[in-house]
């Protein structure tokens, strides 16, 4: 049996598109930030690559955010958002999160994560709205989130 899928980079001829799954909104939510920060490869001392992910023996930076938008989609974008505009301020990366509440319009979350000297691939500019639908398809939740770079 396969293993459950959390995202996958989709091609895209001018930026970085991310699909993202999760049997719930914690999930969804949780392995959408992940997939963000992973899909860009950041370069943090002391972790490694496994299987083309980022692991590290630690993740000592948290920082707790709480979100409230109008909508699923835009609840997404506000709260990678928050974490990429995080991410800038602090130097760091963001490679697990616990969710403590979540529905359709609001967001309570640790983010969990290391120090950074920059991104392997490309650094993200914003997160977009870009043909952005979440939606449940045979039970999971997804969305394609296109990031801008």
């Amino acid at each position: 049996m396969d293993a459950k899928k959390d995202f996958e980079l989709i091609p895209h001829t001018a930026d970085i598109q991310l699909r993202v799954y999760g049997d719930s909104l914690e999930l969804f939510f949780h392995n959408a930030v992940v997939g963000m920060f992973q899909a860009v490869v950041p370069k943090a001392p002391g972790c490694t690559q496994v299987d083309g992910r980022l692991v590290c023996p630690q993740l000592p930076k948290h920082h707790d955010i709480e979100v409230t938008s109008p909508d699923i989609e835009a609840l997404l974008v506000d709260f990678l958002s928050e974490a990429l505009y995080l991410s800038d301020v602090c130097n760091e990366a963001y490679l697990d999160a616990t969710i403590h509440e979540v529905n359709q319009t609001h967001i309570k979350a640790t983010l969990h994560g290391v120090e950074i000297s920059g991104f392997e691939v490309v650094e993200i500019k914003a997160v977009t709205y870009h043909n952005l639908q979440v939606r449940k398809v045979d039970g999971l939740w997804q969305a394609d989130i296109v990031f801008d770079i």
